[in-house]
Order: structure tokens, then sequence, then C-alpha cells
């Protein structure tokens, strides 16, 4: 600390350690130098320990640092889950927890620095633009593995697409050294995904509680650091009183050989205070200020829950009661009650653990010192909470991504009732997220019409890159209203805002030719690829329009070039035809015959227009007239997506000649 700069206190509170906090974070030097050694020689390291355990800390505050400082090739913190809000029509076909985590590893960046990319894609793309010289590894780290091995139901595909993409590249690109931190108590998910996708051997390393020793060495450390020596005795007492389980009536039990660090912490911030006061933490009478201080960290914990999934406070508090607290969760509580998604929320804000009582599952605090805290709260002492749109915002896109649209719809709605009117960029984002909700519920008037609120809020505050991303968004949904010549339009308009964006000019490319105009969708989708090779999306969308056209030596070309993931149910239907064409009837997963290609497409996107009619012609090509018939009158009728005027003109000569 300098004389000049804010006085700090030496707890950082309930969050996680940043990179900013190292000068706070000590008792894991073990841990550190043994993580960073496995991750640098190990394909696949698995670090997990319990939610609040300070993986995400261990990795942020020590080992990232500690391998940037020796000059290693090691990306920022990856993350399956953001916070950011894109203009979903803009990108409709991505998978939005790869872009999260191509997000994350980027830094920030701009979203056309990574958009459209595959996993592998965007590795070996760093690779190649890569500011480091020799051959190391590159580590890469994804962190709450949990995000994605427990995904709802709807995204499902989503996550199948997501391991595709993130194992295939672990197993495609030799120098890739993958971190993956996961709470324990999704190890057993974690190593059966692994299994299937014959993962061997990764490295495991297990992140305990502190011991009393190190908890105690760590808050002297942590309490000279600041400036505040005096406090460093007083820090061990908080460690002794961390450890210390009472009962209701106060009476203690022997103490815990460990120390949980997320309680100390969450206790240590509340009694320092804040702002920082040493003398509060000094004078503080522990053995009642520590609950105290606990009781307030549960209260906000639930008072947010609340919030965020829109649950009144006494219903959420009476089930806590009911099937938490009571006989410390000696019964199941029914999860119909408050739901999956409120259970994650408060086993990942570590106010509770999953257990097995009997074999049955149970739901208790996460540790036995909140016991007595929690049973003399009630939802009478839970915290007011200021109006805060970007806490509301941040709660609606979660929502969204855990399938709620109708409790994001509501959480959006209360952002954009209480955001100021001078935050325009906040607005936007409202507006930005407003736009994807409807969007994705196939309400396209009101889709458009917050997308082009969301551009005049981004035009204010002069983010011409954001502008361009929304054009291309509204152009989108004007396409899938059936509109294609205004989608052109408008697409050549985002063009112009955005004139080195290739994502959004192979926008234009693919609205060109739902216009019927493929000669000039061909002509910008392979400018694009002159400008960058390595773009998959214009890459794919050529493959499969020359198809349609019947040159199948060159969409072959194009579509074999694709790498990651799992092909597109467009792109299969695509791939077959050209084989079909050529009278090589060989199917991409060795099955010999392409009309099993054909018939796979199908099956993922039985209401897909150009899927049909491509079905179709493969049917065709192998002499089964009457299923060519079927499948092409089905392509007539189709809406998800429609077929273009010009491919209609295809499905009617195929009706006739057959």
């Amino acid at each position: 600390m300098t004389a000049s700069g804010p006085r700090r206190g030496p707890f950082v509170g309930a969050r996680p350690f940043g990179e900013h906090d190292g000068a706070l974070f000590f008792g894991r030097d073990a841990e550190t130098a043994e993580l960073a050694d496995m991750w640098r020689h190990n394909r696949l390291t698995i670090l997990h320990g319990a939610a609040g355990a300070g993986k995400t800390s261990l990795l942020r505050a020590a080992v990232i640092p500690l391998l940037t400082r020796e000059r290693e090739r090691v990306l920022p913190m990856g993350l399956a889950r953001s916070t950011r809000v894109w203009p979903a029509a803009a990108l409709p076909e991505h998978n939005p927890y790869v872009i999260a985590l191509l997000s994350s590893w980027s830094g920030g960046s701009s979203l056309a620095s990574f958009a459209g990319l595959s996993v592998g894609d965007f590795l070996r793309r760093l690779r190649r633009d890569d500011r480091y010289t020799g051959p190391g590894p590159t580590l890469a780290a994804v962190d709450q593995a949990e995000t994605f091995l427990r995904l709802p139901d709807p995204h499902e595909h989503l996550r199948e697409s997501f391991f595709d993409e993130l194992f295939g590249s672990l197993s495609q690109r030799p120098d890739l050294r993958l971190l993956l931190s996961v709470r324990t108590d999704q190890l057993d998910e974690l190593r059966h995904v692994l299994r299937r996708y014959a993962v061997r051997e990764p490295r495991e390393l297990a992140l305990p509680p502190l011991t009393r020793e190190r908890a105690v060495e760590a808050m002297r450390l942590s309490a000279e650091s600041t400036g505040d020596g005096a406090a460093a005795g007083k820090a061990g007492e908080l460690v002794e009183e961390i450890r210390t389980i009472r009962d209701d009536a106060g009476r203690a039990r022997p103490p815990a050989d460990e120390v949980d660090p997320l309680l100390l912490q969450a206790a240590g911030a509340r009694l320092w205070g804040d702002p920082p006061d040493p003398a509060r933490f000094l004078l503080a009478e522990l053995d009642t200020a520590v609950d105290r201080a606990l009781r307030g960290y549960c209260a906000d914990v639930l008072a947010s829950v609340a919030e965020d999934y829109l649950l009144p406070p006494g219903r959420l508090m009476s089930w806590f009661r009911r099937d938490v607290l009571r006989e410390y969760g000696r019964l199941p509580g029914p999860v119909a009650d408050v739901g999956a998604a409120v259970l994650n929320a408060l086993e990942e804000r570590c106010l509770i653990s999953s257990a097995k009582r009997n074999g049955l599952p149970v739901h208790v605090p996460r540790h036995p010192r909140m016991l007595a805290p929690l049973r003399q709260l009630d939802a009478a002492m839970w915290p007011q909470f200021p109006p805060d749109p970007a806490a509301r915002l941040r709660a609606a896109k979660r929502a969204g991504d855990e399938g709620e649209p109708e409790r994001a719809r509501k959480l959006v709605r209360e952002a954009a009732q209480t955001c100021p009117p001078q935050a325009l960029r906040l607005r936007a984002e409202i507006d930005t997220l407003s736009g994807n909700i409807d969007y994705d519920q196939g309400l396209l008037a009101e889709s458009i019409e917050h997308y082009r609120a969301a551009a005049r809020l981004f035009e204010a505050v002069g983010d011409t890159t954001a502008v361009g991303w929304l054009m291309t968004a509204v152009g989108r949904a004007i396409l899938a209203q059936g509109r294609p010549g205004t989608a052109v339009e408008q697409l050549r308009a985002a063009v112009g805002r955005v004139p080195d964006d290739l994502v959004v000019q192979t926008a234009l490319g693919q609205a060109l030719w739902e216009a019927g105009q493929p000669d000039a969708a061909l002509a910008v989708l392979s400018d694009v690829l002159n400008r960058e090779a390595d773009t998959p999306e214009a890459r794919r969308s050529r493959g499969e329009f020359l198809a349609d056209l019947g040159d199948a030596e060159s969409a072959l070309r194009d579509m074999g070039q694709l790498r990651g993931g799992r092909p597109a149910p467009s792109t299969k239907a695509a791939r077959a035809l050209a084989l079909a064409s050529l009278a090589r009837p060989e199917a991409a997963h060795g099955s010999g015959d392409v009309l099993d290609e054909a018939e796979e497409a199908l099956k993922e996107a039985e209401e897909s227009g150009p899927v049909l009619l491509r079905a179709a012609r493969v049917h065709k090509l192998t002499g089964d007239l009457t299923r060519a018939t079927e499948l092409a009158d089905r392509a007539m009728t189709a809406r998800r997506p429609p077929l273009p005027e010009h491919q209609r003109r295809t499905a009617r000569k195929l009706l006739r000649d057959s």
C-alpha cells in the first residue's frame, strides 16, 4: 500500500481473488507450484474442490500470474458462460457456450475477433498470430466446468457440440494443455464425459480447505502486506473462531481441523468494514461478531437469489428452514418447491451443498459453522437492495441461459424500468437482450424494434462496431421474416459501418443467396475467404451453395476444410448431395451410403427447406423417386427455414420430373 493509495483491508470478501489481489493471496504456495507444473506437462489437468475452496482464486491470483511471469503461453481464464450481451440474431448458427469461452480466452476482445470460430479454429488462429516465439505449448483453462456439465434440457445439443469442440481440439492440437476446474461433486460426471471422448489419464489435483497453521500464516502475511501489522494477531483469533462450531445456545463443539477459506474471507471483510476500519476489526468481540457477520453474508445470498429468481422471500426462507435447516438436512427437499436452477444458484454462491443420506439427495449448509447463523435468520433480516439495473440485466441473461425466457423477460423489463436515462450503454445492452429474447421466441418484429433501439443508443456513445452488429441482427431477423431483398439492403448498410468485419460480410453473402442472387452471394463469400481463409462460416456457406449449384468438387473441397465440432445438418445434406452428384456414395461415418448421411441430416432438421431439398435430390440421384417426391413436396412448405425462391424453382422441377 502506498501513502497516496486507497486503504484496503486484508480480506477480499466472498468473491474470488483476482489477478490484482496477489498481494493478499497466501497459504497456497505448494498447490500453486504443483498445479503450474501439472498444467505445463499434461494434455489435461483437472483441479477440483468444494464450492468456495478457492479454485478460481488459486488460478487467477497465483497460477496464471506465475506462468505469465515465466513467459509461458497462457490464455486468460476461460468461462463457458458469459455476462456479456451480444445480438444473438447476428450469430444464429453459433454455440453461445463456445462464444463465451472464446470471449474469455481472448481477454475481452471485440466479437468480430472470434465470432464464427470453433475452439480449434480459435487456437489455430491464435497460434498463427502469436506474439510469442518458440515451440512452447498453449496453456488454456476453463473455470467452473460444472456450468456446462449440467445445462438445462433445451440446451443439451449445445452442450454436446461444445464437448465435441473442446475435447476434439484436445486430441487434434498436440500443443494444447487444457486445465478444467470443477466442483468435486461434479467430478464423476466430468470423468464420464472424458471417457466418452477417449480422453485418457488426466492429472488431477484436489484443493483441500486450509489447515489451521496455513490459515493463520496466510492471515498474518495478508495483514502485514496492507501495512496493518497490528491486525495480524487478531486475524489469527478470527481463524480460531471460524474453526469453532457452536450450537444454537452458543455452546462450542470441538473445533474443526481445517479452515473454510470462504467463511474466513466473508466474515473478515464484514468485520473490517467498508470503508476499511482496522480499529473496528481490532475491537470486535469475535464470538458474537462472527455469527453476526456470517448471518449477514447468508442473508445477502438468500436475498439476491430470491431477487434473481423472482421468488417471494418468505417462500424461499420457508423452504430453506423446512428442507435445509430442519434436522440438518435429514429429509430430501422437494426440488419443485424452488426449482433446480435455484438450488444450483445456492450451491454456486456457496450457501448449500448437495449430499446423500440413506441414498437420497439432501441439501445442507455448505459448512457446519454456518448452521447457527442460518437458524437465527429470517426473511425480515434480509437486506433491501437498491434498484440495480445492471444486476437485473445479468440475472436476465442468466435466466435465458437456463432456458427460462419468461423469467428473463420479466427481469429485463425490471432492468429497463430502473435504468437511468443517462446510462446509454447499459440501456443499449438491455434493448439488445430484449431483442435476443424476442428473436429466440420467434417474435421477429419485436426483436427488430429492440435491436434498432439498441443501435441508436450505441450510435450515441460512438460504438460503431456494436452498431454494425446490431444492424446485422436486424438484417437476419428481416431475412427470417421472408423479406430477403430488404435484408440485403440492411446488411449492405451494416457492411458499410464495419467494412473489415468478415462475419458481417458473410451474413451479407448468405442474404444474397436467400434473395436469389447466387452469383453475388458466391462473390461476397469468396472475397471473405480471400481476405481470411480461416473463416469457417463463409467456407461452410460457400460449400453448401456450391453443392446446390452442382459444383460438387468445389463444394467438397470447401466442406473438407471445416474442422472442429459436429457438422450442421445443412452441411451433412450438402455433402451427401455433392457425393451423390459425383456418383461417389461414400458417407462421412463409414456407412458406405450417402443416403445415411442425408437421412441423418433430416432427423436433425426435419423442418428445414434446404435440408429437405438436398435430401430429395440425393434420393433422386440414387434412384428412389418416391422418397424424392415426398421430400421435395415437404421442402416446398417448410418454414424453418423456408426455401429461397430460386431453390423453390429447383424443387418444382424435381416434382415435375418425378
